[in-house]
């Protein structure tokens, strides 16, 4: 199975919410975290999710993303 990054963001709170949308519509995923552990100002957090579910998945970060600017 590959992964592909949906996900790249140095923002911590959109870093929890695109994880429990996910999570709320049933794709598995994985994170990973290059965030500097002592001053969370440098490095990124990633989500990676399977190429089947890479569609499904920016659909509806895209659809957060236009609720939310409304």
């Amino acid at each position: 199975m590959n992964k592909v990054r949906i996900v790249s963001t140095s923002d911590r709170i959109y870093f929890q919410l695109c994880q429990s949308i996910f999570s709320m519509n049933g794709i598995a995923f994985q994170i990973k975290s290059t965030m500097d552990s002592m001053y969370n100002s440098f490095g990124t957090f990633e989500i990676y999710v399977s190429q089947e579910d890479q569609e499904l998945a920016m659909d509806l970060i895209e659809k957060n993303e236009d609720t939310s600017e409304s």
